[in-house]
């Protein structure tokens, strides 16, 4: 993993990543985003990452926000 602990961008700033899933996941997320009224795919996305970081930030008292 690398660290972007000192990294200069403005932290502001949404940084793109790319993400590659299997079609079954793919499903899963859409299937989870219909359950949750979200409609775009990205957005789903990115309330499970933040879900994710979130319950392991409960755990390993790391926060996103």
């Amino acid at each position: 993993m690398v660290d972007r602990s000192d990294d200069s961008r403005d932290a502001g700033h949404g940084e793109s990543v790319s993400l590659t899933v299997s079609a079954d996941e793919a499903r899963a997320i859409d299937t989870w985003s219909a359950a949750h009224h979200i409609e775009d795919r990205s957005e789903a996305i990115h309330r499970l990452v933040n879900l994710a970081l979130d319950a392991q930030g409960d755990a390993d008292d790391v926060h996103l926000r």
